[in-house]
């Protein structure tokens, strides 16, 4: 066994080798195995592994062009094969791949290497863009979560670690299990999720309690909703478990947000970045000097952005080198990084990322005191109006929301009729709604694509405990106000 896999305990070694290879196979198969073959790539010089990464391009270009007949096109459209491509600069003959581009050419994009029926779907994120559909090969899915996994070890979590989800995206767990799911999400994969859809004194404390509970080894979240849950457990005078660390996902980790996570829970908060079209991309490891790239899983292109408020501001352009069931070349994932050529002090061969600037949410502060994180919206309000080809969420004052959006091919009057339906939703109070249909949404100056803009300051009353002052207090699950699904409750 490597150094690094020893630090896991006799729990984690079991559910790698045994629960997970059993219970989740298609996604777990090997995991032991493959975090050995990627702690010992980040033990390799950053020169070894960017020739291993340009050795996985070269056999992905033709991979895609002998089995896809859209990139046999696009080779063909660019008067080149893929001998041609000899350097990064060569690659740039090859037009980006944008979501139009998947969205209209799906069939043409899988592997004739693989019969369809066993692609695994998927779907692009949604964050201003309507999600766009994807295939994976079942080989990827394993690979991908070997990814994830090194990356989490990073902050300190293995297989079979406890972790609190405080979560964004509905459609990565059951809404409403059954108490088979609940046995099973519980006690045998120990993770508790927390939806953050709405958000106040009750249902932070009821959050507070369930914490106590489950007393989790790690807290795994978005991390707007993260630092408001931070704040409220800083000021409610109440005792809360405090993790290992905690690892946040889906969107920048502000300076700010850093700072009260880590002042509140007396722990390291680890940023990782990843996307729905490739999972996870890149980390911070224990010197926090930056985020890591992973080259055995991704090559990475940047584009200076002209104009831009951010010093050294690219725009990022992802090739998967993973999933061979439907090649993904030259993507524009439509987020924004600082690069750098400085050497992280942990020694890895993974190139740095200075930070990353690219989906944003604000939180809207309701009048009722309710916060709803507009992360929570993404991949959740969108994804119901196919017709709409792009949304942005406006919040001029607390009673006051504008919706601007962009028209899709398929556009018709009953999209914005599920619009209104979905955001009424996650936003119970009587506000007032406006819709303004534009040509464009664009990037904003500071590399950021906001979907969700407040213009509303939070009240630092707004999440002051004002209910059941004792210890005893009890949680109520009966007002409309304050749904919580059903999961949520302690078994």
């Amino acid at each position: 066994m490597s150094r690094e896999l020893a630090k896991a305990r006799w729990l984690n070694r079991v559910y790698m080798r045994l629960i997970h290879s059993v219970v989740n196979s298609g996604t777990h198969r090997g995991l032991a195995r493959r975090l050995r073959e990627f702690q010992c790539l980040e033990r390799m010089s950053l020169a070894e592994n960017e020739h291993r990464q340009w050795l996985a391009v070269k056999r992905l270009l033709q991979h895609a062009y002998d089995t896809t007949p859209f990139y046999r096109n696009r080779f063909d459209g660019a008067h080149c094969k893929p001998a041609d491509i000899n350097s990064p600069e060569d690659f740039q003959r090859l037009p980006v791949l944008t979501r139009e581009d998947i969205r209209n050419h799906l069939e043409d994009l899988w592997s004739r290497q693989y019969r369809k029926e066993t692609l695994r779907p998927a779907a692009t994120g949604g964050t201003t863009d309507t999600p766009v559909p994807l295939l994976r090969s079942p080989e990827c899915l394993r690979e991908k979560m070997a990814v994830q996994c090194h990356f989490d070890t990073w902050a300190g979590m293995w297989p079979g670690d406890s972790v609190f989800r405080l979560w964004g995206a509905q459609s990565d767990f059951n809404p409403n299990p059954s108490w088979r799911w609940r046995l099973y999400d519980r006690r045998l994969m120990r993770q508790v999720w927390a939806p953050t859809s709405l958000l106040n004194p009750e249902v932070l404390d009821f959050y507070r309690i369930l914490l106590n509970k489950f007393r989790p080894r790690i807290i795994y979240a978005y991390p707007s909703p993260l630092a408001v849950f931070s704040e409220y457990l800083g000021n409610c005078g109440r005792p809360f478990h405090r993790p290992v660390s905690v690892i946040t996902t889906a969107e920048p980790l502000l300076d700010q947000q850093r700072q009260v996570i880590e002042q509140t829970f007396g722990c390291r908060a680890f940023e990782h970045y990843g996307s729905r079209d490739f999972g996870m991309v890149a980390a911070e490891c224990e010197y926090h000097q930056g985020l890591h790239l992973n080259p055995n899983a991704v090559f990475t292109e940047f584009v200076p952005v002209t104009g831009a408020e951010v010093d050294g501001l690219h725009e990022m352009i992802v090739t998967d080198l993973l999933n061979l069931g439907m090649p993904m070349i030259r993507y524009q994932v439509n987020d924004c990084t600082v690069p750098t050529s400085e050497v992280c002090a942990c020694g890895r061969g993974f190139p740095l990322l200075k930070k990353v600037v690219g989906r944003t949410t604000d939180n809207f502060y309701l009048p009722s005191g309710n916060v709803v994180p507009g992360v929570s919206l993404t991949n959740r309000v969108i994804q119901v109006c196919p017709g709409l080809k792009k949304v942005q969420v406006i919040q001029r004052t607390p009673e006051d929301f504008h919706v601007r959006y962009v028209r899709g091919p398929a556009f018709n009057s009953l999209d914005l009729d599920q619009l209104s339906a979905k955001l009424s939703v996650f936003f119970p109070d009587r506000l007032r709604w406006s819709f303004e249909e534009v040509s464009e949404i664009a990037r904003e100056q500071s590399g950021k694509t906001r979907f969700c803009i407040s213009y509303v300051k939070k009240s630092a009353e707004k999440l002051t405990p004002a209910f059941g002052e004792g210890p005893g207090s009890t949680f109520c699950m009966n007002k409309p106000e304050d749904k919580l699904n059903q999961h949520t409750q302690v078994v």
